[in-house]
């Protein structure tokens, strides 16, 4: 089968496309033919060696995370109903590859009918994040969140999670994205290539920040402007800019299998949207995460098989 493996840290030009052995079926496998693969910042700070401190991996390694495709058969002890089931899931052994061997039933879970696949795959790395991030400030109709990146896979649904909870959204964005942040559902939008402060003054003031990018030049602008603020980031691992009475976290990990669950039902309810800015063959994986690290994001962008 064609995988997608990183051979080096030397970025987008350590990937190439190889040939793989098929994994065998064993009594817990569940053999997914792969349609979509989420581009994650994650993906590109691996192959950077940005996580070298918290990601010990050997080179080479297949790439990616998340993964949306179609069951073609199952080892004797998962159920039999799952073949021809829409599922996406999670790999730690990478997901850019045409055949998934899932062998863990909780980093696997079933696509509702009137889901598409693709948007569904948007969930692995976007609308999970969002739900950790919102859960993590426990969000309520008394707060204004002030969110960075909130055009991105991440962003977007954290602006759809924050209005279903009553949350008053601010969302910084950018001169490109601001209609279009705005027709997500943001209440009030920001334009961080503008003069950030003269707009900071006009907007009503945040009791809590969701921090989807990791830029430390725009946190310190906001951290310098509002004296009490919580923030919780998704990209950050530190950040030494808060004063006594702010408070900053960074927030990783896995939601539970319920999680995903809500997750799926929104999206099949209509609660939530999936955003999917571009879908990409596998074997255009360069242009992709080109386009992921230097374009302003509108949602998730796919790789598809």
């Amino acid at each position: 089968m064609k995988a997608v493996i990183q051979k080096n840290y030397s970025g987008i030009s350590s990937l190439d496309i190889v040939d793989l052995e098929e994994n065998k079926i064993k009594p817990y496998s569940v053999i997914v033919e792969n349609k979509f693969v989420p581009v994650l910042p994650y993906d590109l700070m691996t192959e950077y060696g940005q996580l070298k401190g918290i990601r010990n991996v050997q080179l080479p390694i297949v790439v990616g995370y998340g993964f949306g495709g179609i069951v073609s058969k199952v080892g004797k002890l998962r159920d039999k109903k799952l073949v021809g089931k829409k599922v996406i899931g999670m790999s730690m052994n990478g997901s850019t590859k045409e055949l998934i061997n899932s062998e863990f039933p909780p980093l696997l879970f079933t696509v509702p009918d009137q889901v598409s696949l693709n948007d569904a795959t948007t969930i692995i790395g976007g609308g999970d994040a969002a739900l950790k991030a919102v859960d993590s400030i426990n969000a309520s109709e008394k707060d204004n969140v002030l969110v960075t990146g909130a055009s991105g896979g991440v962003g977007t649904y954290v602006v759809r999670l924050l209005k279903l909870r009553g949350s008053n959204v601010i969302a910084m964005s950018s001169s490109e994205n601001m209609e279009f942040v705005k027709s997500v559902g943001a209440d009030r939008i920001i334009n961080y290539e503008s003069n950030i402060v003269t707009q900071l003054k006009k907007q009503i003031k945040p009791n809590k920040v969701i921090d989807t990018v990791g830029n430390i030049e725009l946190l310190n602008e906001i951290t310098n402007y509002y004296e009490e603020l919580e923030i919780v980031s998704l990209s950050l691992m530190k950040y030494s800019g808060i004063t006594e009475k702010q408070s900053f976290r960074f927030i990783n990990g896995p939601i539970s299998l319920n999680g995903y669950k809500k997750l799926l039902n929104l999206l099949n309810v209509g609660k939530i949207k999936a955003y999917i800015q571009n879908e990409y063959d596998f074997k255009d994986i360069k242009k992709a995460q080109i386009e992921s690290k230097e374009k302003h994001s509108k949602g998730r962008i796919l790789l598809k098989f």
